[in-house]
């Protein structure tokens, strides 16, 4: 089963063979690649819609039903209606669309964190290319406003830390990546 390497209608390209995601199998650190993870870190939200918006008609792929896919999960409803509209729009189709829609959330039972989007990173932990490109996942989430996960372990190997009766007295690579973030 193959997957095609370049996605004609966003303008994108792996390195790689792809796996079925999208995702480049050969993601490095050093890439300057031209994949959707790489253009989407540079164009964000403009890349969910196919270049030339607007005076092009872009389609799928076709699937290759081997074994249990993506393709094999269907959801099934109808795409009209609208709720939680803002007062100043209309359930009119121009006021409907993308940009107009409002994906704010929280999360947390007693302290509530709000985010400007439902989405927060896996967890950035021990490992030193976490460490080493911290201050971009950081300042990345904090400029899109999604929480950025800190790994458990990052205590426990910066050698800098001070654990004295099972608290966490010192750590200067946890405060770091706090102080990233904020």
């Amino acid at each position: 089963m193959r997957f095609a390497k370049a996605n004609d209608a966003l303008g994108t390209s792996n390195r790689g063979n792809p796996a079925e995601s999208g995702l480049c199998t050969l993601c490095r650190a050093d890439c300057q690649g031209k994949c959707e993870t790489w253009l989407t870190s540079l164009v964000g939200r403009k890349l969910l819609y196919p270049r030339d918006f607007g005076t092009i008609t872009a389609g799928a792929n076709n699937t290759t039903h081997v074994g249990v896919n993506y393709n094999a999960l269907r959801i099934q409803g109808y795409a009209y209606g609208v709720h939680g509209l803002d007062k100043k729009l209309s359930n009119d189709p121009d006021d409907c669309i993308f940009p107009n829609v409002d994906l704010t959330t929280e999360f947390g039972a007693k302290i509530k964190t709000k985010t400007r989007i439902p989405l927060m990173t896996g967890a950035l932990g021990s490992t030193f290319i976490a460490a080493k490109y911290w201050d971009s996942f950081a300042i990345g989430g904090a400029l899109v406003g999604i929480p950025v996960v800190i790994g458990e372990n990052v205590v426990g190997v910066d050698r800098e830390s001070v654990i004295e009766n099972g608290r966490v007295r010192k750590s200067p690579e946890l405060e770091r990546r706090i102080d990233g973030y904020l």
